[in-house]
């Protein structure tokens, strides 16, 4: 994905991850250092990969992040805690130490939701994995314990024969030990933090058809059709997806010329948005001076653009590519050199 341009207006919209990102680029190391310390795994690389689509942010964006950062701590220390958090942070340190633990457990399961959201952000598949391994009885309780919502959508990768045992053991529970209970969570976040350390989030389809598509057309060829014997669609996806819009950037002026008459204006202005200044540069040059230089005035003045349009561009920009090479007007270079005479 290309880089986030250069953020320039103090009132253009930024997500949450992009401002965190901001903060912790300008504030000082120790600083920054000890916000990410009171952060999760997940929201640390969320703020990594926001980092990367910025290229440079004004210092007029810059000051209104840390304005907005300061003035919002301002008005938190100024909330008084509420019932739930006084119970839950204050109210067993005001009990005697024998009987502080168990305060706070019964609390704890029945006030807090900070278990079942932490499962709702992690992959509903690597939770039912994890309790794949378990005893039927630690699932039902690990069910209970993690939130309806999230349950349900454990529950659904199960084969139905173990939805009805789990179900049944459910409906079947009266008590808990509390010690069972805090030894369930707490086994279901160590797996789950190892999970994570050892897994690397790709998006397969896309990483293997960019593969297949450097492979030169015998090899994915005859990849592609013998896939397409077990699983049409896949196939058929991969195909598609072997070449992506940045792979575009090989076409000679020429070929760049020939794609422009096949393409809607629309198209081109929306991929243009998320695309490379070469990108930009190899589409504009090969137009008329006066239609390159309405494309420029309207990317200038373009708002934010949701990303789902821009791919939906750009694909049909891509198809209408392939297209053209199979008519043989146009080449794309995405095999290996045996292949260029």
């Amino acid at each position: 994905m290309a880089a986030v341009a250069a953020v320039a207006e103090p009132e253009l919209e930024l997500t949450g991850a992009q401002r965190a990102a901001i903060l912790v680029m300008y504030l000082k190391a120790e600083v920054a250092r000890s916000l990410l310390e009171r952060m999760s795994s997940d929201e640390i690389r969320s703020i990594g990969l926001a980092m990367a689509e910025v290229e440079r942010v004004d210092p007029e964006v810059i000051e209104k992040v840390v304005a907005d950062f300061v003035r919002d701590l301002h008005r938190i220390s100024l909330v008084p805690k509420t019932g739930r958090d006084f119970a839950l942070g204050v109210l067993p340190s005001l009990v005697d130490e024998d009987r502080r633990p168990r305060v706070y457990g019964s609390l704890k399961r029945n006030l807090s939701t900070e278990f079942e959201e932490y499962i709702a952000a992690k992959p509903p598949r690597a939770v039912a994995a994890i309790l794949a391994d378990e005893h039927a009885q630690t699932q039902a309780v690990a069910l209970m314990l993690m939130g309806p919502e999230n349950a349900a959508c454990i529950m659904a990768l199960m084969d139905e024969q173990d939805q009805y045992d789990l179900a049944l053991r459910m409906a079947k529970l009266k008590q808990v030990p509390g010690e069972l209970a805090d030894d369930v969570e707490t086994a279901m976040r160590q797996a789950l933090e190892a999970d994570d350390a050892e897994r690397w989030a790709v998006k397969g389809v896309d990483r293997a058809a960019q593969i297949l598509g450097r492979l030169g057309k015998p090899m994915n060829e005859a990849v592609l059709v013998r896939l397409a014997k077990n699983d049409k669609k896949l196939s058929e996806t991969l195909r598609r997806r072997m070449v992506v819009f940045a792979d575009l950037d090989s076409l000679d002026d020429r070929a760049a010329q020939a794609l422009l008459k096949e393409i809607e204006r629309q198209d081109l202005l929306l991929a243009l948005k998320g695309a490379t200044t070469d990108m930009q540069d190899l589409f504009l040059r090969n137009m008329s001076s006066r239609a390159a230089a309405d494309i420029r005035d309207e990317l200038e003045i373009m708002g934010p653009t949701p990303k789902s349009m821009v791919e939906r561009a750009q694909e049909n920009i891509v198809a209408s590519a392939l297209r053209l090479q199979e008519e043989g007007l146009i080449f794309l270079a995405m095999g290996g050199a045996d292949e260029l005479v």
